[in-house]
């Protein structure tokens, strides 16, 4: 079930891209962050006083935390597609999937099976292919957006990691709730820094993305998020969410009219054997350790 609910709110994340692209032509990166993050933050608090969850030590560290990695992964994005692709900027934000494992394993020391390196290598491969990033010429600017970039992935992998750990240990609602303030405040904060711009015959556009992404995209969806990695591992939700650019190929396709080549189809295909490979191998991983563990007990009782 969770992983059921991480691969609809991935689905659902896709169709973003389409709707934010156009919001920026209506408000600058800072002013649409904070009104969407300000809207989930309201939203989420509302909703906070109305259940009156107790709560924990350790929810402002973690949460904040939490907070602060996401802050810096649509920070860093949203500066480093000033200067790179957006195609680049896909491939490379999609290295979360390859970093998480690492992170898991290296860093928590976390078990990480056989099949889910070889499903985040297929994920990697189809990225690649789906996002051509690397057909354009690089300049001094283009390998700052990299950098940058590759900066976001890292904060992302660590917010998928570390939400499966902390999120158990805490009520979703005021978890999430931190989580969204601290990356509001982080967002207005940026404002006196930006150069800002609203235009306000776009007020209708931006609107209604902004209660989209404030509404469903970011209270809601985070809310998933953490309910939904207390169930799974890091890994695996990071598989899941390697779908999403595959989810924003299809709906800019059929939705925005963007033709999709035969490489970006391939690209898609693998991103999803990739997420198979892992779910389906880690599965039978389990199974087979399962079926050794049986035999050996047999073994020591008889």
């Amino acid at each position: 079930m969770a992983d059921l609910a991480l691969l609809i709110l991935t689905l659902f994340w896709g169709t973003t891209f389409h709707f934010v692209k156009g919001v920026l032509s209506v408000a600058s990166p800072g002013v649409f962050l904070a009104a969407r993050f300000g809207v989930a933050a309201a939203l989420l608090a509302a909703v906070a006083l109305v259940r009156r969850d107790r709560v924990g030590a350790g929810l402002l560290r973690h949460g904040g935390l939490l907070g602060v990695f996401m802050l810096a992964g649509f920070v860093l994005q949203t500066v480093g597609l000033n200067h790179t692709t957006p195609s680049r900027s896909g491939f490379l934000t999609g290295l979360a999937v390859l970093i998480v494992p690492f992170v898991a394993r290296f860093l928590l020391g976390r078990r990480v099976k056989l099949a889910s390196w070889a499903g985040v290598a297929l994920a990697v491969a189809g990225l690649g292919l789906l996002t051509h990033p690397f057909g354009e010429p690089v300049d001094a600017g283009v390998r700052l957006g990299d950098l940058l970039t590759a900066a976001c992935a890292v904060a992302f992998a660590l917010q998928i990691v570390y939400t499966s750990e902390w999120s158990p240990r805490h009520p979703v609602v005021p978890l999430t709730l931190v989580q969204i303030a601290v990356t509001f405040l982080g967002a207005a904060a940026m404002l006196p820094f930006e150069a800002r711009y609203y235009r306000p015959e776009g007020a209708a556009v931006f609107a209604g993305t902004v209660v989209f992404t404030g509404v469903l995209m970011t209270a809601l969806a985070f809310f998933v998020q953490n309910w939904g990695q207390r169930h799974t591992t890091a890994v695996r939700a990071a598989l899941i969410f390697s779908l999403e650019p595959v989810a924003a190929a299809l709906f800019s396709h059929f939705y925005g009219g963007e033709p999709l080549r035969v490489t970006d189809w391939s690209g898609g295909a693998l991103i999803v054997l990739g997420v198979i490979a892992g779910e389906v191998g880690g599965l039978l991983e389990g199974r087979r350790g399962a079926g050794g563990a049986a035999v050996a007990a047999q073994a020591r009782g008889g």
